[in-house]
């Protein structure tokens, strides 16, 4: 990777351009490749006796390669930003929009939003007009605000209370995004130039057993990897580069006078926040990306959230490509454009991959060849013009996309792609749906799998087709295909098949059930029953409950008293109910216990040693504070990886 150093703005501080010239290499020798390859493809594989086949295949082809070309362009290069110090005087909102979130989701939120350095003012905003919620804003010392109705959802929610602050910056996180002590003083420098309208971080998840998580690291070594790490962590640099990141609906400051210009959040979309920043960005504003995690948040637990949350974001990257497409959007720069439109043009992405999919059992089962070339011609030119691509995507990515979970990934969401392409042909009234936070109410994994029964049903009939083909062949049925013909494509066949079993597995994999996720940690714990008070090591750690190993059992519903104390923090005392005590081998017993009563200022202290230290630790992400320089935080979960 190069890295060029730009000259220091005084108002937008020190700016990075990283280029990797391999990377740039692999992208220009595919886009060579490709020319060549498709210019045979195109004059001399048609078969004219089955273009219902052959055509198909062949749009698949050019739109693979039009959209590997706009993801290069995006790639190309990227930047990475260093703030200069906020200046003194600022009025700051920060508004937290909520719905249905329970209370232990919010009240994190709420606390570590309180405890932001930078003096501001915390909004509470409640669509669901709930009293607890009330209560629970009177007690940590936030305002709430409501309305009388659920108009154009989190973004009427968010104008509605516009009107009622009056804050020259407003910082917004989503119900589940606990913030970094230095969410404001790390982006708010970046107000210095009075074009910005909009500062833009990272949404990280310190759910780390969440579906959208992977097994792998990403490009640092030690971060987990999950389905958005390839936009967060090189897609959007790569738009900031082009004056083109935008808003992604938390973890984010916006000026009040840029949103109001355009009238506030935008509501024709149910992707508000793409299309807010559009709008802004047409007006002659300005975004910034600061790619260092400052907020934590709860990924999608389970599929049907994981499905929910990325239908509503492709249903509305599909209206705004209808109803105010990029390319002809006055005000744009050209980049902008093609940024923009690579943002929401990204769902037809997924014809190509529903037509590689289905392709092979068409050919095994119907002796139907879709180009006349199906040997090793085809191999020859197809296998360089594959390699090329996939090589260039992973340099490109910065490793952040590995290649078998991106495409098991893509795999599990064909299917809500092509149902988000309809809308473009048949126009609907597409309803804002929430992304449930926690975990689901039933744990059905076999329930899970007909939400993806398209994928495996045609998974499952590449491999019979694979194998009905082969017999066939072998017995000495008639046959239309040649040997190579038939080889190749039965390969292929198998590899559809094995991406889909994997996907199965994927989802049938164990997930966590408990309604608030438990950070694994190592930290003293002293525990008293009934006046005996013993020392043992917390083993994980909610906001409602903990868990430790000790050499006698506790009988489920005993009542314990227990107080932590993590290095500088201040002691958290509580009182605990014991809901669970098994065997945990050499004569150790892991407990489990929930919390029943717990000070405003133990739990406050709780909130914030679980959200300010042990989560960022356990994702690997280093505590930055004013002037982004790393801050060493304890060890309290380096041993520790996994939730119990």
């Amino acid at each position: 990777m190069t890295i060029h150093s730009l000259r220091p703005n005084a108002s937008l501080g020190r700016i990075e351009v990283l280029r990797s010239r391999p990377a740039q290499a692999a992208a220009i020798a595919y886009v060579c490749v490709g020319v060549w390859y498709l210019w045979w493809r195109t004059f001399d594989t048609l078969n004219p006796d089955a273009l219902w086949l052959s055509l198909p295949l062949l749009f698949a082809d050019y739109l693979g390669f039009a959209f590997f070309f706009l993801f290069a362009i995006n790639l190309w290069s990227r930047i990475r930003r260093y703030p200069p110090v906020p200046v003194d005087g600022l009025s700051v909102d920060v508004f937290i929009p909520t719905y249905n979130e329970p209370l232990d989701i919010l009240r994190p939120t709420i606390v570590s939003a309180l405890a932001m350095d930078y003096p501001h003012k915390t909004y509470v905003l409640d669509d669901g007009r709930r009293e607890h919620v009330r209560r629970l804003c009177e007690e940590l010392g936030a305002v709430y605000l409501t309305r009388s109705d659920n108009r154009g959802a989190k973004a009427g929610n968010i104008n509605a209370a516009l009107p009622k602050t009056d804050g020259e910056l407003i910082a917004i996180f989503d119900a589940d995004h606990a913030p970094y002590k230095n969410f404001l003083t790390s982006l708010l420098g970046y107000f210095r130039d009075e074009k910005v309208a909009l500062a833009q971080a990272p949404q990280a998840y310190y759910n780390l057993d969440s579906f959208q998580h992977g097994v792998g690291k990403r490009s640092g070594g030690h971060r987990p990897w999950h389905e958005q790490s390839v936009f967060y962590d090189v897609i959007l640099p790569g738009k900031d580069r082009w004056n083109a990141a935008f808003w992604c609906g938390s973890t984010a400051i916006v000026r009040r006078t840029a949103l109001e210009e355009i009238g506030g959040v935008d509501t024709r979309t149910i992707t508000e926040d793409m299309h807010t920043a559009m709008g802004m960005h047409a007006r002659g504003w300005k975004s910034v990306y600061h790619d260092r995690e400052l907020a934590l948040g709860i990924a999608p637990d389970d599929l049907e959230q994981f499905l929910v949350q990325r239908l509503r974001w492709a249903e509305g990257a599909i209206q705004i490509l209808r109803r105010d497409n990029p390319l002809f959007h006055r005000g744009l720069s050209l980049k902008q454009r093609v940024s923009y439109f690579t943002s929401v043009a990204y769902v037809i992405e997924y014809v190509p991959k529903a037509i590689y999919l289905a392709m092979p059992p068409v050919v095994l089962l119907t002796g139907t060849l879709p180009m006349n070339h199906m040997g090793w011609n085809l191999l020859f030119r197809f296998a360089p013009y594959y390699l090329l691509g996939t090589t260039a995507t992973i340099l490109l990515t910065g490793g952040t996309n590995p290649f078998l979970h991106s495409e098991r990934f893509h795999l599990i969401k064909m299917e809500i792609m092509l149902r988000a392409l309809t809308s473009l042909v048949w126009p609907r009234k597409l309803k804002f749906k929430v992304t449930a936070k926690g975990a689901s109410e039933t744990d059905s994994r076999f329930r899970a799998l007909k939400l993806v029964k398209f994928q495996l049903a045609l998974g499952g009939l590449c491999l019979v087709a694979a194998v009905w083909a082969i017999g066939g062949a072998i017995v000495g049925a008639p046959w239309r295909l040649s040997f190579m013909a038939l080889v190749m494509t039965a390969i292929w066949a198998v590899v559809n098949a094995g991406m889909a079993a994997s996907l199965a597995r994927t989802i049938l994999r164990r997930h966590h059930r408990r309604s608030v996720y438990r950070f694994p940690v190592s930290v003293p714990l002293a525990v008293s029953v009934a006046g005996t008070t013993s020392s043992v090591t917390a083993s994980d750690i909610s906001a409602v409950g903990i868990g430790w190993h000790a050499r006698a059992a506790l009988a489920p519903g005993c009542l314990v008293h227990a107080c932590l104390a993590p290095n500088a923090v201040a002691a958290i005392e509580a009182e605990l109910k014991v809901t669970s005590c098994r065997p945990a081998g050499e004569e150790l017993f892991q407990i489990g216990a929930e919390i029943t009563s717990l000070s405003p200022e133990s739990q406050r202290a709780l909130v914030l040693f679980l959200f300010q230290t042990v989560a960022p630790e356990s994702l690997g992400l280093p505590l930055l504070e004013a002037g982004n320089q790393p801050v060493e935080i304890g060890a309290h979960s380096r041993r520790h990886r996994r939730a119990s």
